[in-house]
């Protein structure tokens, strides 16, 4: 089965760039053999090499806030008109509806951290969200193992 996390956060916007973490942390996982897309701020940048690697499960994860930080959960916003979810130019139930078009199962992973700390430049994450890309590792294991 091939399977694909899709992360999406604005490495500059410190805590907003955990999901980037949490791709490297997969990278060096050796028991994974997932392919990581860094969408950054535009995901939509990543759907033409999504669509060529075929995946049969894509896993989108953002960062979100609404729910005690630290917190991961895979959520079902598929029929979520919310925009609280992304800060980004693309809503995420948006972004899944069209990755769903071509990819049979897709995820939404929520990794919530502090909205203080993404709303300034800064380039590095804090602790508090290396331990919930961390746990959002554990989760990512889960997955696998279901898939």
């Amino acid at each position: 089965m091939r399977k694909a996390i899709l992360t999406i956060g604005n490495t500059l916007r410190g805590d907003d760039g955990v999901t980037t973490y949490l791709g490297k942390l997969i990278e060096a996982e050796d028991s994974l053999d997932w392919e990581i897309f860094y969408g950054e701020d535009v995901p939509e940048s990543q759907f033409h090499k999504i669509r060529e690697f075929n995946p049969d499960l894509v896993v989108v994860a953002d960062a979100i806030t609404g729910m005690r930080i630290g917190q991961v959960e895979v959520i079902d916003i598929s029929n979520d008109v919310d925009y609280m979810y992304s800060t980004h130019n693309l809503p995420a139930p948006i972004l899944m509806s069209y990755l769903k078009g071509f990819c049979k199962s897709v995820l939404f992973l929520g990794l919530t951290v502090d909205l203080e700390n993404v709303l300034e430049v800064n380039e590095n994450i804090s602790k508090e969200a290396q331990v919930t890309a961390e746990s959002a590792l554990k989760k990512v294991l889960e997955i696998d193992s279901i898939f």
